[in-house]
Parts: structure tokens; sequence; C-alpha cells
């Protein structure tokens, strides 16, 4: 396997750790209200937290790209999004949960744009299958997230073990793009 094909092999175990990281948060919302003692109405203010985040991120993830190592930042996104995912089903207030979707949201472009921007770099003129396979394995980690939540509700009846096995993955999808960048 070239290095080539190693870097590339990192960024789409990135993608799928995104994909993972996307994906979590609709099935759990049921156990998150329960987990703060709110109503679903109240904790669907994650999703608009998240967004916001997001669009934050995005704004500064492409100007950090073209300054700093690529490389660099995506190992920090990836680990800042495994710490915010790891932390979720442990925060019995609804504003804590808030702000770590908030951050969690602010570390995604991270590795979506910052993804993006260096298989471009890498692949230069022939990017096209590559810039595909990011987003068919981002599609791998978005489908397999609701089924590590199904999986893990049905074995303790909680999102705690849920939002652990999305964390598991994501670390093991985070060792191998450090592994091959």
């Amino acid at each position: 396997m070239t290095n080539k094909n190693k870097i590339t092999a990192g960024y789409y175990a990135a993608f799928i750790a995104l994909g993972l990281a996307v994906s979590a948060l609709g099935p759990t919302l049921p156990g998150l209200a329960a987990q703060t003692g709110v109503q679903i109405s109240a904790i669907s203010i994650l999703f608009t937290a998240r967004a916001f985040g997001f669009l934050v991120g995005a704004l500064l993830a492409g100007r950090l790209y073209d300054r700093l190592p690529g490389h660099r930042l995506m190992a920090l996104a990836l680990l800042m999004m495994g710490v915010m995912m790891a932390s979720v089903p442990f925060l019995p207030a609804l504003w804590l949960l808030t702000v770590i979707m908030f951050v969690l949201g602010l570390f995604e472009p991270g590795v979506d744009v910052g993804g993006q921007h260096l298989i471009v770099w890498l692949h230069k003129d022939k990017v096209g299958p590559y810039m595909n396979g990011l987003h068919f394995f981002f599609g791998i980690g978005a489908l397999v997230s609701p089924i590590i939540v199904a999986w893990a509700i049905a074995a303790t009846e909680g999102i705690q073990w849920a939002f652990l096995g999305i964390r598991a993955a994501h670390l093991f999808a985070r060792a191998v793009y450090c592994a091959a960048a």
C-alpha cells in the first residue's frame, strides 16, 4: 500500500468517525431527555446548539487548514469529538449538554471541511473518486451509529453504553487515522 493510499484510508476512517458522531443524537433523544429530566421538546435544543457550533466551526476550519498543519488539526478535531461524545451520557443538566453539543458541532467541521481540503491537496486533479469515497465512508458511520445505539439500549436499557460503544468505534477510527497520517 502506497503512502498516498494509507493517508487516504486515514481520511476515510476519520469520516466514519464523523458519521458515527453525527447520527448518534437522534436515536438517543428520549434517553437524553430522561437523563436531564426534561421533555423531548426541550431536548431538541441540542440540534440547534450543535448546528450553531458547526456553522462557527466551518467558518474557522477552512482558514485554519490554510494556515496550520492539516493532519494535526484533524487529529485534534477527532480527539475533541471523541471527548465530547464520551461525556454526553454523564451530564445531568440540559445546559451542560447544550454546551457539549455546541463544542461537538464546533469540532465536526475540523473533520468535514478538513478532510475535504486534505484529500484535494493529496490527490489534486484525480480527486473525484476519492472525494466520493469520503462521503461513502461518512455514510457507513452514519448507518452504523443508530445500530450501535439500538443494540446498546436493548442490552442495557440506557444510553450510557450507546455513547461508549460509539466512542469505542470512534477511537478505532481515530487510531487508524493517526497511524495512516
